[in-house]
């Protein structure tokens, strides 16, 4: 059975995500028990790897193709990397999302569809970004996660990471690799690296990172919905004050 690989920059999480299940698109789990959003920053290739096991009669143990996955650990401040296999993987367009009602008769662009419409950023010093899993991360929505008084969850984001500003750019010193003999796919790697820089609270300093340019947006919607949250935000804390 032929499989279609993931792509670098696609964005990808594990099949234990409980937005895979939940038809009607709200997570009823524990907010810090839900795997992140990721994108692909590598793909690798071994059709000589042992996947089955040497003990027990078709028990799979592995794949052949794994993928180098990124996210962002909310907490730490600080992206985050782990190779996982493609049977794991889960793609974007399989999970269920809740989206806005409709207002005046006219449909909504689901949230799915406008994070795989978002394009790659042009290179501009100075200029801010987001990394494409943050509209994501900040749309989810829960049952009953953190309505309970008791509970010491102050939140019920996860995974959600600042806007960024580009303050560097270069090619990447790791290469996409061919079989010699047969020129197939043995490793897939972007070409060129945005370097960002953010603010990160957990060690109170500024950090920086190199990352594929397709892991990074400077879409317009994202900006609208931070003015209409804002806007939201104020009117909330304007009618608790009066």
């Amino acid at each position: 059975m032929s499989i279609n690989p993931f792509k670098i920059g696609d964005i990808v999480t594990l099949k234990s995500h409980p937005l895979a299940f939940q038809e009607n698109g709200e997570i009823d789990a524990y907010v810090n028990q839900i795997p992140p959003f990721m994108c692909i920053k590598e793909i690798h290739i071994d059709k000589k790897k042992q996947i089955y096991s040497q003990d027990i009669e078709k028990a799979k143990i592995g794949d052949n193709i794994k993928y180098l996955c990124v996210y962002f650990n909310q907490h730490r401040m600080i992206f985050e990397e782990k190779f996982v296999y493609h049977e794991i993987l889960l793609p974007l367009n399989k999970v269920t999302f809740h989206s806005k009602k409709e207002k005046d008769g006219k449909d909504q662009t689901k949230l799915i569809d406008e994070t795989e419409s978002y394009k790659s950023v042009e290179y501009e010093f100075g200029k801010r970004v987001f990394f494409k899993t943050y509209k994501l991360e900040k749309r989810k929505k829960f049952k009953s996660a953190g309505m309970d008084s008791n509970s010491t969850t102050k939140t019920i984001l996860t995974h959600t990471s600042p806007a960024f500003i580009l303050d560097g750019f270069k090619t990447n010193d790791q290469k996409s690799v061919y079989n010699q003999k047969n020129g197939e796919l043995l490793k897939k790697c972007s070409e060129e690296l945005y370097k960002v820089l953010w603010y990160n609270a957990y060690q109170e300093k500024f950090s920086e990172e190199y990352l594929p340019k397709e892991f990074l947006t400077d879409d317009s919607r994202i900006y609208s919905s931070n003015k209409s949250t804002t806007k939201s935000l104020n009117g909330e804390l304007s009618e608790k004050v009066s």
